[in-house]
Order: C-alpha cells, then sequence, then structure tokens
C-alpha cells in the first residue's frame, strides 16, 4: 500500500472512531434497486425524531479590525456579511481564508 492508501486509512479509522464517539454505528444493506427509495425514506423516517446538535464555534468575540476585514472581504466576493462570526474569532478567521481574506493587499484598513 502506498502513503496515500496509508494516510486515508488513518483518516477512515479517525473519522470512525469519531463516529462511534457520538454513538453512531456504520450499516451497510444491500437491496434490490426498486427497493432503494424505499429503504431510504425508512431511514429518513427513523431519525426525524433525533435533535441535531448546534454546531460548535470558537474563540473570543472578534476584533473591530476582523469585523471590517470579513465585511470589506465579503464585498469583494459578493457574499452576506459572516454575521453569525462575528463572536467567534477563530470560525471567523477561518470564513476568510476560505473566501481569500490572506491575500487583500490593505488588509491594514
Amino acid at each position: 500500500m502506498n502513503i496515500v492508501g496509508l494516510m486515508m486509512t488513518e483518516r477512515m479509522q479517525e473519522y470512525r472512531k469519531k463516529m462511534e464517539e457520538k454513538g453512531l454505528v456504520q450499516v451497510r444493506v444491500w437491496v434490490e434497486k426498486q427497493d432503494e427509495e424505499f429503504v431510504k425514506f425508512i431511514a429518513k423516517f427513523c431519525r426525524e425524531g433525533r435533535e441535531k446538535k448546534p454546531k460548535k464555534r470558537f474563540g473570543r468575540p472578534a476584533s473591530h479590525h476582523q469585523i471590517r476585514l470579513a465585511k470589506k472581504i465579503a464585498s469583494i466576493n459578493d457574499l452576506a456579511e459572516p454575521e453569525h462570526l462575528y463572536n467567534y474569532h477563530i470560525s471567523l478567521s477561518a470564513w476568510m481564508w476560505r473566501y481569500g481574506g490572506s491575500a487583500l493587499d490593505d488588509s491594514k484598513g
């Protein structure tokens, strides 16, 4: 097995461990093509009673400079402002990185 295969195996093991910690198990079922939609419907129906956990956000509130920079990135990329992230500087930083905040020349203003 090459290095990429080993990395993918490790990544999959980490993912499976994470899912098991959440109390989930992987189930693989082979069904006839004609039953596919029915099985998917049943699985979805069984999940409806579960409450989804809210996504965790990390960090302290963003600084005024970070908020200004995020607004600038949003306007350059024609995106909605990430107001929901203004209380979480680490999540806001990830959003800014995703949409090209590191490439701004005038990041001080």
